[in-house]
């Protein structure tokens, strides 16, 4: 039986979304239809491609040898449209590349990504939802990661970008009228992924009520509202006029610091190298111009 590429691409979101219902609102499809197109590839290969592990389903041995045909018939096809667009070398780098960051920051440095992106409009960005940047590395959710971490993981790929350093801020005129006594934290989701003490300063205690946000962005615009008080990066915290720092020293426990991630077993795409090797600069220029 013949092998159509139309079932791998969906077995490929499949894996990449993680299951049958989140690759079918990501191809418009019903649910029905991709278990179909799946059941037709496995028929047409003769092999289960997809196993239950502890994390949830994965592929199989079989299923990640497809995988590994997907992307190199993807990224074939996306060189193919980088070389026939006009202009320099740096236009050939072609290439979907799904980029996860902790807390949400990878959606805060977008702005910074403008001039990578005009360098290599050929290139294609998703930004995947993920808590935790490491993980959805890991788990093959995403090609690259922004990861607040003390250190790198062993069994990833990755470049320290710059220190991850956090200050008590509250909205300024508010710290003496009981806004710097209220918390502003993470949710219990947040917490369950990042465990880790540079998150747990903003750990609501369980005895006092608190607002419970999901990410960098959302904590920041709190504080800025005047509804509390939070750890935040300092990168952002210094350079808001509207926020003050509280004297509060936060222990060097929770020492963290900003990494690039990718994978260490697979060959590393040219799309995904070249926004790893820009990642210095684009961060130097979201912390230049917050």
């Amino acid at each position: 039986m013949t092998i159509e590429w139309d079932d791998v691409r969906v077995f490929q979101s499949a894996v990449r979304a993680g299951d049958y219902s989140n690759a079918a609102r990501k191809l418009d499809m019903d649910r029905t239809t991709v278990g179909r197109r799946f059941a037709r590839l496995e028929r047409a290969t003769g092999r289960s491609l997809w196993e239950q592990a502890a994390t949830g389903y994965q592929p199989t041995e079989a299923g990640r040898a497809v995988i590994r045909a997907a992307t190199a018939m993807e990224q074939a096809m996306a060189q193919l449209a980088g070389d026939l667009a006009e202009g320099d070398a740096e236009r050939t780098i072609a290439g979907p590349i799904r980029v996860a960051g902790t807390a949400g920051i990878a959606a805060l440095l977008l702005p910074a990504m403008a001039d990578f992106l005009s360098r290599h409009p050929a290139i294609a960005i998703e930004v995947v939802g993920a808590r935790e940047a490491i993980a959805a590395v890991q788990q093959r959710h995403a090609d690259i990661g922004f990861a607040i971490a003390r250190s790198k993981p062993r069994d990833l790929a990755g470049i320290r970008l710059t220190g991850f350093e956090q200050c008590r801020y509250v909205r300024k005129g508010t710290a003496n009228n009981g806004a710097g006594n209220r918390a502003i934290g993470w949710g219990h989701a947040m917490m369950l992924a990042n465990p880790q003490p540079w998150a747990r300063l903003n750990a609501l205690p369980q005895d006092e009520p608190g607002l419970e946000v999901d990410g960098i962005a959302a904590m920041h615009e709190a504080v800025r509202a005047g509804l509390g008080s939070a750890w935040l990066w300092r990168a952002i915290g210094d350079s808001d006029n509207l926020l003050e720092a509280l004297p509060d020293e936060a222990p060097a426990t929770t020492e963290a610091a900003l990494w690039i991630i990718h994978r260490s077993d697979l060959e590393v795409e040219p799309a995904v190298a070249a926004l790893r090797d820009a990642a210095d600069g684009i961060v130097g220029g979201f912390i230049k111009t917050t």
